[in-house]
């Protein structure tokens, strides 16, 4: 019950800008769940499958640009793997230091405070770029942001959509993009560990509620984003840091 628990958690959070790792780690204290690295990998590679769902169209026309040898398609998907990058380099090179950090529910309230002044701050900005004018040194900068978001606490949908409204993109491309280049990342993050998942039914009904409750918070992100409405999310963070400080 307590994977099925967190399986929804992690479906909701991943893409609401509130962190799904954050939530993990402040909810597995409540509920007495040993962190689980292994475990948590695996949620995200559901999520992984949920995303793809909701940009089947971008991911196609990048595979079959790709065959065709369109250069818009090519331009796209190598700019996605440069976003990937400083979030791979971070992740192996303090692999340990994230694993502390899911169990320390105090610095964990730090991260969400940082994603809460990013989500109150998103709504000011509405650019002017598309999906595909994205240049490669704003995805090396939209990259930088996805890599801070490897720390439980701060939003990696949450922290890229801001990288990206910073630097003049529209909204509606910034959300596709941040959705993209998700990607690469949550499928390599749940390869690395896989091996070291245990698969009781509840940890596979636990990623079956991943998947499903990941494609609810997909909707519900692109409303918020498009609507404006990314500041309550930061409120709420605000209040997951609060109780992270007095859980922790």
């Amino acid at each position: 019950m307590q994977e099925i628990i967190l399986g929804i958690i992690q479906g909701l959070t991943e893409f609401l800008p509130v962190s799904s790792s954050g939530h993990l780690a402040l909810f597995s204290k409540l509920i007495n769940f040993n962190p689980d690295v292994s475990f948590f990998a695996f949620l995200h590679l559901m999520t992984f499958f949920a995303v793809l769902l909701f940009v089947y169209k971008e991911v196609w026309f990048i595979l079959k640009g790709m065959f065709t040898m369109d250069k818009s398609a090519w331009n796209l998907a190598l700019k996605i793997i440069v976003s990937s990058v400083p979030a791979a380099i971070i992740g192996i090179l303090f692999e340990d230091q994230i694993s502390e950090a899911f169990s320390s529910l105090r610095l964990v309230g730090l991260f969400f405070l940082f994603t809460s002044v990013a989500m109150i701050l998103s709504d000011r900005f509405d650019g002017k770029k598309e999906l595909m004018d994205i240049s490669y040194i704003d995805a090396i900068i939209i990259g930088l942001f996805q890599a801070a978001a490897i720390f439980p606490g701060i939003s990696r949908s949450g922290f890229t959509l801001f990288g990206a409204l910073l630097l003049n993109t529209k909204k509606e491309a910034a959300l596709k993009y941040s959705f993209l280049m998700s990607l690469p990342v949550t499928f390599g993050a749940g390869l690395l560990e896989i091996n070291d998942v245990t698969f009781t039914a509840p940890v596979i009904y636990s990623g079956i509620f991943t998947f499903i409750f990941g494609v609810i918070g997909l909707f519900i992100l692109k409303k918020t984003v498009i609507n404006g409405k990314l500041k309550y999310f930061g409120y709420y963070t605000a209040l997951a840091a609060i109780v992270s400080f007095i859980v922790g």
